[in-house]
């Protein structure tokens, strides 16, 4: 039977299988999981099936309104062209057909270390210099004018592949994201700042399924990230991501709850959280991972270290999609 699979593709079987092992003694010995799978086979949390492509656009065509070019509810249902990008062409999506980009981001991460005390004094000392100066106003079609539609990504998407049919992995994520039709951005980034949110992409494993080390933590509850080298406490998506410290969040079940009430008032009252998360394999599409919070970081080193809890990690670990990224470990269960 394995012999019509690709390697990449037993290796993930191979995880889930070990995965859902693991995870039945989790949901043994945690009530809050036990409560979970039942829903899960109750038909009250979300089965592991995206949504088809006829429930999608039933949903979204009771939405749409007046000035149908400039909203958006899901280009890639609706046909629309791919968003506008600032550089690179549509297969160079970060990681995809470059086979040095992950010996890079690994020799990024082998060479943190620790700013001496003069070292922060004098990039405090630029950085305020910098921000000190006018800047241009963003562009109306550039992420960080536009709001990401979360309730939208949390309801239809949250431990499951965004697919794609055009090659464009992240820019499928983006024409989910986006309320408009051609949002601009920049492929290359692992971070995006939108007005309303930071949004992570990271790649936790390569492209023949094998998982990086110290990714995910506790079962698939935490995740470890580090920040691209330039930027400090001082930047701006590193104050967004520092702000989820002090914040308190919504369980994930009721969060869950807020996302598929339907109407307008129910898109106003749904809780905006500041950090997002969507992982994949490298080469392969983007799962949406929910919501993170920071929990540890370390200002010193270059790049930023931080360690982030995925707070709707209890709707996770009940998806295939998530499973086949994680690896748990039989110490993790307690």
């Amino acid at each position: 039977m394995n012999a019509t699979l690709t390697a990449y593709e037993i290796k993930r079987d191979e995880r889930v299988a070990r995965n859902k092992a693991i995870l039945a003694k989790l949901v043994k010995n945690n009530p809050l999981h036990q409560l979970m799978m039942k829903k899960k086979k109750d038909g009250v949390a979300r089965t592991s099936s995206p949504p088809t492509t006829t429930e999608t656009t039933k949903k979204k065509s009771k939405q749409e309104t007046m000035n149908r070019e400039n909203v958006r509810r899901s280009g890639r249902i609706r046909k629309l062209p791919a968003p506008i990008y600032t550089t690179f062409e549509l297969n160079e999506d970060l990681g995809d057909n470059n086979k040095s980009s992950g010996k890079k981001r690994k020799q990024l991460m082998m060479e943190s270390r620790t700013l001496t005390e003069d070292e922060l004094l004098e990039k405090k000392k630029r950085k305020s210099s910098s921000n000190s100066k006018s800047q241009a106003p963003s562009s109306p079609q550039s992420l960080k004018a536009l709001n990401a539609e979360l309730k939208h990504i949390y309801s239809e998407f949250l431990g499951h592949r965004i697919e794609t049919n055009d090659g464009g992995l992240k820019a499928a994520v983006v024409h989910e994201l986006s309320p408009i039709a051609h949002p601009k951005f920049s492929k290359m980034s692992g971070i995006q700042e939108w007005k309303n949110c930071v949004v992570l992409y990271v790649n936790v494993g390569d492209k023949y399924g094998n998982s990086y080390d110290n990714v995910f933590t506790n079962c698939g509850g935490c995740i470890t990230w580090f920040a691209q080298p330039r930027q400090d406490e001082e930047s701006s998506p590193i104050r967004t991501i520092l702000s989820t410290m002090s914040k308190e969040e919504m369980s994930c079940e009721e969060t869950k709850n807020k996302a598929l009430e339907e109407g307008e008032e129910a898109e106003k009252k749904f809780p905006k959280w500041p950090v997002h998360l969507f992982c994949r394999m490298e080469g392969e599409t983007y799962t949406y991972c929910g919501r993170l919070k920071a929990l540890t970081y370390e200002p010193n080193k270059r790049p930023m270290k931080f360690t982030f809890q995925l707070l709707d990690a209890p709707l996770l670990r009940v998806s295939q999609d998530f499973l086949s990224l994680v690896e748990l470990a039989d110490g993790d269960v307690q």
